[in-house]
């Protein structure tokens, strides 16, 4: 099964537009070789199969319109998803709001959540169960949210199957790959 864009989109805008608070508050076959390229943004570089797509897409958030750079990549019927956002002036960051957030909206459950830090800003890492796009396929979501120098950056991994247990290597050869400057 292929994983359709609309569920890495939809888990993209709901990372974001939960996790931003207001002021005071916190079916294709696998290629053998699969092409991974380098991505470089705006003070990061990450690995990605293929070459992503890039798209600006606007969230509403209590602290009104952030734009979001996405980046979206398919590989078979896995997905992958970076994108990177400026936390408005005024505003913190939940991350454990937004992967719940995320949860809600793709009308998944949130199996795992963990505190983590990656490159030593905090984070979080969340594994997204029966994950439902708008036609009703399932997925699981593996899941890192990052809070780094003003930014937030969300990796989301998306696999064909409802209930995956353990992250697949894919994924977290993606989500290390990711350098931030």
């Amino acid at each position: 099964m292929r994983i359709p864009r609309i569920l890495l989109l939809l888990v993209v805008l709901s990372l974001t537009g939960t996790m931003l608070v207001a002021c005071g508050s916190e079916q294709d076959e696998e290629p053998a070789e699969p092409s991974v390229a380098t991505l470089e943004g705006e003070g990061f570089t990450v690995a990605m199969p293929g070459t992503p797509k890039r798209e600006v897409i606007t969230a509403q958030t209590s602290a009104g319109p952030v734009p979001i750079t996405a980046y979206i990549a398919e590989r078979g019927s896995d997905g992958f998803s970076l994108s990177v956002l400026t936390v408005p002036k005024g505003v913190k960051s939940d991350l454990d709001e937004a992967v719940k957030g995320a949860a809600a909206s793709v009308k998944g459950t949130l199996q795992n959540t963990r505190q983590a830090t990656y490159q030593g800003f905090p984070a979080r890492d969340a594994r997204i169960t029966n994950a439902r796009d708008p036609n009703g396929n399932a997925g699981t979501v593996f899941a890192r949210v990052i809070a780094a120098k003003g930014r937030i950056f969300q990796l989301q991994f998306v696999v064909g199957e409802a209930n995956v247990r353990t992250p697949p290597t894919a994924y977290t050869e993606f989500i290390s790959s990711l350098k931030i400057a």
